[in-house]
């Protein structure tokens, strides 16, 4: 290349343009564009018992839709009214064929299924449903945890759907709103009874009156002279009047329906609300296009709060967990700390090499491959993300390696002597071959991690493409541009004098000064051969123990400053108590938090994958100053729930984000699965509330609580009803209206559809069962009579489990537990205490089981990079024993990096480990430089102690230089609280701690292991 450096300086700009140029057109986001392999199939059936819908629908389902192909886990909730059935698949599955399946499974189930069952509803998960920020509005004239306006809310209701929603949703980078917390209006008609009695009116003359003139029959077209006309028959209710003015003819008279009843436009009953900060909210979850930029939606939702805080001022506009904050600080951060990262390397370059012309041509040539790797993101449509951009910082100290190890190979020949042309030549030809072997042996640790099974491998794709992309871009860039970079600045100093040519900078670490440290570490050691081959003998089963020893998991604990609280309450409690309760709250943690929303009973959004909140069940949302200040509120929380709500279910989670929708963190330790051996009879509560007690004594963990829920049981008299002559529809028609659930017509007004409803006067179930009276039907004579309604049924008050779980082997009833230190001791002992009651059998799940798992495959990638480093190290020493002795420091540097981790508070997961694998193709490099050159130096028959010295000083400047540089790559993220750089901090501090223990292994172990092989043999 030295012979044409023009052309090759001109292509490496060209590149180095291009890449510029799509670094700015590159898609921006905080996670890799990932698939998640999850589809929910939806049950909606009003009016009916969790245990009959599980019977007749859910069951049938899960029985057709275990046969999908690829089908990972199985699982589903039924409730009253509605059930939800989870299929996940394997990573890498296409959703798509998966989706199209399930649906086909599902229309051949319908056959099965009740004739008045609705399709179920199947829904794919997409990160990109998951809201980048919730926006909250409230009056500002509501005080928190006080009373709400009605009316006024009402009217913000319908302005925040009609105004607010839509414009929105017009800005290019949102794809919808989905939006809860709204009032709803309906037409109520209050039958007085007494008046129905003494016209002869039922219930069923009610509902038929209404249908009837509610109707629009269509429209004809007909011909008159020169002209056709379209004539439309319309009878439909617009308003509130046309319902008064509707007549009802009895026998001979003809009544208007307002002179027996009242008709008023009221708000629907409540079946949930929204809060923020203590007063109520209609809330708006603001979802991206999938396609556009994060920033760009940033800039042009900001614009739009803007607008309307200045056009509205009346209404207070609150935007909550938003991501975009999160994004851009995390990127932004990353970014920082690639660029500083890049600036200690450089002040490492100077401080070894003494002047600044080499430094220069380093750090120029680091910049063009940098670059240059951008470009490549672009043509493989790689984003940048926090993955990604972490796998560059990975990548940056390596990258550096090979411009240091050129530039410092061409300075040792020029010192030899020889012309500058001829050491650039000379100096890059001879590092080629083991260049190209360092990096082979670095890429050929991640493409293993590549084909990791579930999250990990799908997600950890960018960091290894990164970090390949990144190793091969400056390999060819150092053997190719900065020989050549070397050429012209160095040429251009002898030729003429310039101020940049006689910069010299004092250098403390002269060469002398680190040969006299390398020859008195490896004096000493070899001096003492036994103590250092028995630290070597150690090393391997401390990398056993600390190996078992070490707490595992499956990703680090990030720093959050915001806390999900789910509460069950466990009693049959309406909104508005549950509503009370919630402000309650509130207000005693008031002081330490800065955010406080909360979901209370059932929400309105279209898209919601989970199982919908029944009445007594809310989510609170928390967020407080510091990330430390989490923790105690969690514990406080949970203190004041179990002392004023001891039958309250709660469980503690992340907000759902991006990030928690892929890795699932929340998940508990251990889930013990009680499959019932008698399906004949289901168990009673009072059985397993005993058996939870049970669990907590004989474990020391306290499950989270099963909800039950009480129910009336109303049993009809069939004998009563055949001896009154009441019909059942009667009874069942009475019985809805009572309770305010008679649904019967749609009251079409201009933009709005309100439902009408006939309904009773607002009473007490006792006393609905007392005062309500049911109309016979007509005897022989006409007459018709009255029965008390508690003449007709009994009520029975009964307890059943809220929510019945199944899963691919049947229904379960599962207990939780969390904060478990002993698993194994735990799923034992659960097992004997559900085995002597003699009624269960058990299977347990978890993040404990998936977690041994993901480290099971992580030793076998170990062990499959190991063998790979083996093969290209074999085929570039043409030797089958060298390999051994550079890949006899892998368990010396991990033991250490072990100890490292459980100092600094750290657990063996996901990202530790692949720090600690990633650190075992880059540390043996320095091992593969120095043996390359101990060989070249004895096949020019330089004795074998000799040759290990002039091997270790030649080599030790870029040894050193090459560990200092990928450690300080790592440091910034040491320091840094965003949540790429708290993911890739358990990596870092892996790393750092091998690549330190590993370049002294490398500088003095590894010479003499090959001195103890190779003492009686010589090389040819």
């Amino acid at each position: 290349m030295i012979e044409r450096p023009i052309a090759v300086f001109m292509a490496f700009t060209a590149c180095f343009i291009v890449g510029l140029v799509t670094y700015f057109t590159l898609p921006v986001s905080l996670l890799p564009d990932i698939a998640i392999p999850e589809i929910t199939v939806q049950v909606s059936a009003k009016n009916t018992s969790a245990r009959e819908l599980e019977n007749t629908v859910v069951k049938i389902l899960r029985q057709q839709l275990i046969q999908v192909s690829k089908l990972k886990e199985m699982s589903s909730e039924t409730r009253d009214g509605s059930g939800i059935i989870r299929l996940n698949f394997d990573y890498g599955t296409n959703t798509d064929l998966a989706f199209i399946e399930v649906n086909e499974k599902i229309d051949a189930a319908m056959n099965y299924l009740p004739k008045d069952t609705d399709r179920p509803k199947v829904v794919k998960a997409s990160a990109t449903d998951i809201p980048v920020f919730y926006l909250n509005l409230t009056l500002k004239s509501d005080s928190a945890y006080g009373r709400t306006d009605e009316q006024a809310f009402i009217r913000l209701s319908q302005f925040a759907e009609g105004v607010i929603k839509r414009r929105i949703e017009q800005l290019p980078e949102v794809a919808m709103v989905d939006i809860t917390g709204l009032v709803e209006q309906q037409v109520q008609i209050v039958p007085d009874e007494n008046k129905l009695a003494v016209l002869g009116l039922s219930i069923e003359d009610l509902e038929n009156t209404l249908n009837k003139n509610n109707v629009e029959p269509g429209s004809m077209t007909v011909r008159d002279g020169y002209y056709e006309y379209n004539i439309k028959f319309s009878t439909l209710l617009r308003t509130k009047e046309d319902v008064e003015n509707i007549l009802i003819r009895k026998e001979e008279r003809i009544i208007r329906l307002g002179d027996f009843c009242r008709v008023t436009v009221v708000p629907v009953k409540e079946k949930g609300v929204s809060i923020s900060n203590g007063k109520r909210a209609v809330t708006l979850a603001v979802i991206k296009q999938a396609d556009e930029n994060m920033d760009d939606m940033k800039q042009a939702v900001t614009g739009t709060m803007d607008y309307f805080k200045k056009v509205y001022p009346d209404i207070d506009f609150k935007v909550s967990r938003n991501q975009t904050e999160l994004l851009d600080y995390t990127i932004s951060n990353l970014q920082q700390n690639l660029s500083l990262g890049f600036i200690l390397i450089c002040i490492v370059a100077v401080l070894f090499l003494g002047d600044v012309k080499s430094p220069f041509i380093i750090g120029l040539s680091m910049v063009v491959s940098i670059v240059i790797s951008f470009l490549f993101f672009y043509l493989f449509k790689v984003s940048l993300n926090i993955i990604s951009l972490a796998g560059l910082i990975l990548a940056l100290g390596m990258m550096i390696d090979s411009s240091i190890i050129v530039t410092e190979n061409i300075s040792q020949y020029r010192e030899r002597g020889y012309t500058l042309r001829r050491a650039c030549i000379a100096g890059t030809s001879e590092v080629i071959t083991p260049m190209l072997s360092s990096s082979l042996t670095t890429i050929a640790v991640f493409i293993p991690l590549v084909f990791m099974s579930g999250i990990a491998g799908a997600i950890f794709f960018d960091q290894a493409f990164s970090v390949t992309v990144g190793l091969m871009v400056s390999y060819f860039t150092g053997i190719m541009l900065l020989p050549i970079l070397y050429l012209l600045v160095y040429r251009t100093g002898i030729r003429r004098k310039s101020w940049f040519s006689g910069i010299r900078i004092h250098n403390p670490l002269k060469a002398h000064t680190l040969d006299r440290f390398y020859d008195a570490g490896i004096n000493w050691i070899f001096s003492h051969k036994t103590s250092s081959l028995l630290f070597c003998g150690i090393s391997v089963p401390l990398c056993v123990v600390m190996f078992f020893f070490i707490r595992k998991e499956r990703m680090p604990e990030l720093d959050r400053n915001e806390l999900a609280v789910r509460v069950e309450w466990n009693e049959n409690i309406h909104v508005d108590e549950n509503s009370r309760r919630v402000d309650g709250v509130f207000k005693t943690f008031k002081k330490e938090t800065v955010e406080e929303a909360a979901a209370v009973g059932e929400q309105d959004y279209l898209l919601n994958n989970e199982q919908t909140l029944s009445p007594s069940e809310t989510e609170l949302y928390f967020k407080t100053e510091k990330p430390s200040e989490i923790e105690p509120l969690q514990q406080a929380i949970a203190g004041f729930m179990k002392s004023n709500y001891p039958l309250a279910v709660v469980s503690f989670s992340p907000p759902e984000t991006v990030f928690e929708k892929l890795f699932v963190t929340g998940e508990p330790d251990i889930v013990a699965e009680l499959y019932a051996r008698k399906k004949q009879k289901a168990p009673t509560p009072e059985t397993l509330r005993g058996l939870e007690r049970r669990f907590s004594v004989h474990t020391g963990y306290e499950p989270t609580g099963i909800a039950f829920e009480n129910q009336l049981d109303i049993h009809i008299d069939q004998e009563k009803l055949l001896l009154y002559r009441v019909s059942y529809d009667e009874l069942y028609r009475t019985l809805k209206t009572a309770f305010k659930e008679n649904s019967v017509a749609t009251l079409h007004s201009y933009q709005q559809y309100l439902p009408i409803v006939i309904a009773g006067e607002d009473q007490t179930v006792n006393e609905v069962l007392r005062n309500t009276l049911v109309q016979t039907q007509a005897d022989k004579e006409g007459k018709v009579d009255y029965i008390p309604l508690n003449n007709l049924i009994s009520v029975t008050p009964t307890e059943d489990l809220k929510t019945i779980t199944a899963g691919r082997n049947g229904e379960y009833i599962p207990f939780c537990f969390y904060g478990v230190k002993d698993a194994e001791s735990l799923v034992k002992q659960v097992k004997e205490e559900a085995g002597n009651t003699g009624d269960w059998d058990t299977a347990f799940s978890g993040s404990f089981f998936s977690n041994r798992e993901m480290m099971d495959e992580l030793v076998i990638i170990l062990l499959i990079s190991i063998l790979l480093m083996y093969f290209i190290l074999a085929a570039q020493f043409e030797s089958f024993v060298q390999p051994l002795i550079v890949l006899l420091e892998i368990p010396i540097d991990v033991a250490f990096a072990l100890v490292l981790l459980w100092i600094c508070g750290h657990t063996l997961n996901l990202m530790s480990a692949i720090g600690l694998i990633v650190t075992c193709g880059i540390i043996i490099n320095d091992s593969i430089l120095k043996l390359d050159a101990i060989n070249e130096l004895r096949k020019e028959g330089v004795p074998l102690l000799e040759a290990i010295h002039e091997a270790g000083r030649r080599r030790l400047r870029p040894i050193i230089m090459t560990s200092l540089t990928t450690i300080f790559a790592m440091v910034p993220l040491l320091f840094s609280s965003d949540m790429g750089s708290e993911l890739q901090k358990p990596l870092s501090i892996a790393m750092i701690g091998a690549m330190f223990i590993g370049t002294l292994v490398s500088l003095f172990i590894i010479p003499l292991i090959y001195w103890v092989i190779y003492r009686t043999k010589e090389i040819r």
